[in-house]
């Protein structure tokens, strides 16, 4: 975890080469790419899952129970903000990076060797749940830590496009896994796909993970963290808990990121991860059909995330981040119709509007959660917030769609979910104060 002996840049970020900034994006993205490729593979293979690890007369209840491994994660997300976030105040960005990608990496690969429940019984599924807590608590402190990081390399009038970098690292490593997936259920029949196939997309994780520790450990600390390092008359850089700081000075940023995070995290996880699940069981397609579908939405999003983020830099993150979250909540029940037509075009149509809504907010999303907060709390404040929304709609988001469909009988009530979590973040929006073309929070 230890960083090499670095030169300490200037902290005006004016001064500072846009080709360096540009290699610490792209380092940053790298790693979310391989944290995220790990993190949802196990959404997209929830059906087989259940299979392999629950099996049931009744599908559902299967299905519900794989999808609860998958929101058991979430609860430990927010643990790993704080112990993450914590030691990112403490003692520098660039370590505790390397740690949460290697960390995934090895969880993952681990997942891939557990015996199915016909060979090893309920031990099986412990194993499967204890290896999901240890994804959640890697997770939970990853894109924080990443966003963070690019955020104090950048120019602050690029700040929005660098850090949406982060998340094309993110929706690419989801689309790998979506892309991989799909090209399984292609080739694979649902015999092979329970007996060694599902096993695939988490043994590629350990290679993948190698290559993003290499990265990132080759990466220097942020410039803005060397300077709080440095500075022998801030009061702050003696604080023992960066974490009870934030809570106590910034609270109010914390609800802000966690009303952001409520409507980031349903659109996200219920368009890109549950998609998938809902346009096989409910909307009548293939498991092929359905996960390149839900690639195709992908490829869409990270064309269009960079943009967005640009766009925030010229017109400010605000109204970027209440036309998305508004957008979204007008259109998930119409979405959600077409996604249920049973027709490919229609239900890909359907699913890539949301998506795109989704792109939108995510374009600004993380250059205004590093805003919000000083340098000495940045990686905790940010952390914190935004694993709170992580566990209220993230994690939950697959589990609660499928209850509701099966409780209502209404195969479009995820879309209701969705709109009023979508509201949720239209009302932070409302009550955010502009922080795009401004330098960042010092102490």
């Amino acid at each position: 975890m230890g960083s090499p002996s670095i030169p300490h840049p200037p902290a005006d970020m004016n001064h500072r080469s846009r080709r360096h900034t540009r290699r610490v994006a792209l380092g940053s993205a790298i790693g979310t790419f391989v944290e995220y490729y790990d993190f949802t593979a196990y959404g997209f293979l929830a059906i087989t899952l259940a299979a392999v690890f629950f099996p049931t007369q009744d599908p559902t209840v299967g299905l519900l129970s794989a999808l609860a491994v998958f929101g058991a994660a979430f609860v430990l997300r927010p643990l790993g903000g704080i112990v993450l976030g914590h030691l990112g105040d403490r003692y520098g960005r660039q370590p505790v990076l390397a740690w949460a990608v290697i960390t995934m990496a090895l969880s993952s690969f681990l997942v891939g060797v557990l015996p199915g429940y016909a060979s090893a019984g309920v031990w099986a599924t412990l194993l499967l749940v204890l290896l999901r807590g240890v994804q959640g608590l890697s997770a939970g402190g990853e894109i924080g830590g990443a966003a963070t990081y690019v955020a104090e390399w950048s120019p602050h009038r690029r700040r929005g496009f660098m850090c949406a970098n982060v998340q094309v690292g993110n929706l690419l490593g989801v689309l790998t896994g979506s892309v991989l997936v799909a090209l399984l259920y292609a080739t694979l029949d649902d015999g092979q796909m329970e007996s060694w196939g599902w096993r695939i997309p988490f043994l590629l994780s350990l290679p993948m993970g190698l290559i993003g520790l290499y990265i990132r450990r080759r990466l220097e600390e942020s410039p803005e963290f060397e300077a709080l390092r440095e500075d022998s008359t801030t009061a702050v850089k003696h604080e023992s808990s960066p974490v009870a700081t934030a809570l106590r000075r910034d609270w109010a940023s914390i609800v802000r990121v966690a009303g952001f995070a409520v409507g980031g995290f349903a659109g996200y996880y219920i368009v890109y991860v549950y998609g998938a699940t809902f346009l096989h069981r409910q909307g009548g397609l293939t498991s092929s059909q359905a996960a390149w579908c839900t690639s195709g939405s992908l490829v869409l999003a990270a064309a269009t995330v960079l943009g967005w983020g640009a766009l925030s830099d010229r017109v400010g993150r605000r109204p970027i981040l209440l036309g998305g979250f508004a957008a979204m909540a007008v259109l998930a029940y119409p979405a959600f119709l077409l996604m249920d037509t049973g027709n490919v075009t229609l239900a890909f149509l359907g699913q890539a509007t949301l998506g795109l809504c989704e792109a939108a907010v995510m374009g600004p999303m993380m250059a205004t959660y590093t805003e919000l907060f000083r340098t000495s709390t940045r990686f905790s404040g940010f952390g914190i917030g935004y694993n709170i929304g992580s566990i209220l709609t993230g994690g939950t988001a697959p589990y609660i769609s499928t209850w509701l469909i099966d409780s209502t009988g209404d195969p479009r009530s995820p879309g209701l979910f969705l709109m009023t979590a979508a509201a949720i973040s239209v009302i932070t929006a409302l009550r955010l104060p502009e922080t795009a073309h401004s330098p960042l929070r010092k102490d």
